[in-house]
Parts: structure tokens; sequence; C-alpha cells
């Protein structure tokens, strides 16, 4: 739930209030002439209050229902509400009604950033998905800056020593049998790329060598070019050039990840290693179905996604949970949580809890202020 700024007048609302000048003495249970009860406090409190009024309490004001908005809420030409508008975080209207913060592509894509409303105001924020970064401070340009390089890493100005790379966020050093190529940390031996030294490729097809054997290249051994090698996930089981590499490790049950590396009973060879079987519905490895909402009960039975809500499943039934400041008040399971107490003057609050009508629901509160007058309408 988006936090909520009150004002102190939709403070004031959400005290209780007691208004006993407004209400009549028979409607307080005295009859006419009976005396109405008076607050006196006792010795140790200090001087003593006039008759029937207690001097530690503040003027008691009576209030109306009230149909004008608290900042930052207002009501806009899309409000569905009376003031149902937050102003501070709606980014289509940010700030003022219909003061819509950028989404044009052109923006969220070549600036590689995003606009969100916050406080009223539109924010520039880079999408740290495109690993964009606002080093400058010039919103004109976006986020101007790639991390996850050498020169900005994990930040902007987080510069990678000599002899180390950025990975992930983090400059690490090359492992001791590797060597610094261009911004990569590489094997000399058999990095086909830089085979011997930097920059030095391997042609998979070099002049004047036969041509390899099915699912086999001339590869990157011991630093030196125009070794016959496996393709990647394919091996040679059974030492014969003639059919090149004949197993695929990946996915071979009598081969999985290396050559005579056989499975078990009920066990699949899946991306190299031995798991249970999954068998054609792909459920036969599942523990049971009393959890999971992609398959509820029985296989394959995914739980509906209602809205405002969260799909669940409980005992092996599907269900959901409302998401917070929606409540499914009519029971009617297809429109899921189709009720926002914070807005809606007939649920203010909670389920059934109605506003007077014109009155305006605020942040789950039925709005009120000073009677005019001073007299309870």
């Amino acid at each position: 739930m988006n936090q909520r700024i009150l004002g102190p007048a939709l403070a004031l609302t959400l005290a209780s209030v007691v208004i006993p000048a407004c209400s009549s003495r028979e409607s307080l249970g005295f009859g006419v002439d009976d005396p109405a009860p008076t607050f006196i406090p006792s010795s140790d409190a200090g001087e003593t209050a006039s008759e029937g009024e207690d001097a530690s309490m503040p003027p008691l004001v009576p209030m109306c229902a009230s149909a004008k908005c608290q900042a930052p809420f207002d009501t806009c030409s899309d409000s569905k509400f009376l003031c149902d508008i937050d102003l501070s975080i709606d980014p289509l209207n940010c700030g003022s009604c219909g003061n819509a913060c950028p989404t044009d592509s052109w923006r969220t894509n070549d600036f590689r950033a995003v606009w969100k409303c916050v406080g009223g105001a539109c924010q520039m924020t880079c999408n740290t998905q495109l690993n964009g970064a606002d080093c400058n401070g010039r919103i004109e340009d976006g986020c101007e800056t790639t991390l996850g390089t050498n020169q900005n890493c994990g930040g902007c100005g987080d510069v990678c020593p000599a002899g180390s790379i950025c990975e992930a966020g983090k400059c690490t050093s090359c492992k001791p049998d590797e060597v610094f190529c261009f911004n990569r940390c590489v094997n000399l031996k058999n990095d086909p790329n830089n085979c011997g030294a930097c920059s030095n490729w391997c042609s998979p097809n070099p002049a004047g060598f036969p041509p390899p054997p099915p699912r086999m290249a001339y590869g990157c051994n011991d630093g030196t070019c125009n070794h016959l090698q496996c393709n990647t996930d394919w091996a040679d089981c059974n030492n014969d050039r003639t059919d090149g590499c004949e197993v695929n490790v990946r996915r071979d049950p009598k081969n999985c990840g290396d050559c005579g590396k056989e499975c078990a009973a009920g066990e699949a060879c899946i991306n190299g290693t031995c798991q249970c079987d999954p068998g054609p519905s792909g459920c036969d490895c599942m523990p049971g179905f009393e959890t999971d909402v992609t398959h509820c009960g029985s296989c394959g039975l995914r739980c509906a996604e209602r809205p405002n809500s969260i799909a669940k499943c409980e005992f092996g039934r599907c269900g959901f949970s409302c998401q917070a400041g929606y409540f499914d008040c009519n029971q009617v399971a297809l429109d899921g949580c189709e009720v926002d107490i914070f807005k809606d003057p007939r649920n203010c609050g909670a389920c059934g809890a109605s506003c007077e009508t014109g009155q305006a629901c605020i942040d789950g509160v039925c709005a009120t202020e000073p009677c005019p007058d001073g007299v309870l309408k």
C-alpha cells in the first residue's frame, strides 16, 4: 500500500469526536429536569475548574459531513469517487489534475529512465534493468552512464583497479589460471579467441586440415590451435572419431554430464544432471498439490488471478487474498476484491460502512469539517 500523507484537517477527522452541544438531553439518557453530570477534578489536580467545565480539554467543535478534499487528495476528471486521487503519488495526476509523468518510449529507452510521481513531482529514476545511471546530474540526457563497466562498476565512479574486472557490479580479480584480455578474464590454454595469447583466434575449419567429424571442430588446447574438440554438450564416449562426438551428455541418461555416468531408475538426465523424471505431464516429481497455485489439487490446474487479489492454494483448493486496501465485499469470487475501502463512500474503511450522500471518503474515513456557524446540521 502506498504511504499516505494526512493533512492536519484530515487528521482531526480520525479522532473520535464528541459533540454534546449538538445532542439533546433526552438522547443522552437524562430527563428534562435531571442535572447533567459534571467533571470535578480531584484535589491534587491543581486549581479547581469552574462548574460544568473541564479546563484541561479544548473546546469541542461540531463537525459536519464534507465533500471537500484534504491535501494531497483531489477530484479529477478520471476520478471514480470524490477525492480519490492522491496528487502526491499518482503518475497521471502528479501535483495537479491532468499533470501526467512522461511515459514516451524515447525517454524510457534512449534515456534508460522512468518517471515516477514522488511528493507531487515527477522524478526521473534510472532503469536498473538497462544498467543506466545519472552520473552527471543532468536530467536532459537521462541516465547517460552504463554501469557494470570497469569505469563505473557498482555505481558512478566505482573504478576497478588494474588487473581486475567488473562482474555483477563488483570488481573481481582473475583466477590464477586466467589473464586479463581486453576487459575480460580468459584462460589462454583453451580459449579459442585468445589461444596462447590475447586476440589469437583459432579457426574452427583451418586451411589444410580435413573437415572435422560430426559435432566436432578445431579449437584451442594447451595454448595452441588446430586441435579437434567436441562441440559444447557433446562427448566422444566410444573413442571412435569416425562418428565424431556421438553422445549428448546434457540429456543422455546413460552418459549424464559425462561418459559412463548413468542415472538411476526413475531418473532423467536434465541439463547434464540426474534428476527425478517428471514424466509426460511434468508433474510426476511433485511432492503434492496442496499449495502450488500452478497445480492446485491436480496437475495443471492453475488458480485464477482475480482483480486486486493474490491467488493462493490451500489444501488443494484455489482461493485468493485481497491486496492491501481492497476487500471482497460482495463475496463473489469472479470479480475478486472489488472494493477500495480507502475511496469508496459506500464502503469507507470497511464493507458496508457508508458515508452520507455527497460525503467524501478519504483514506478510509468519511470526511468532515467544522459545521457552519458551529451548529450541527
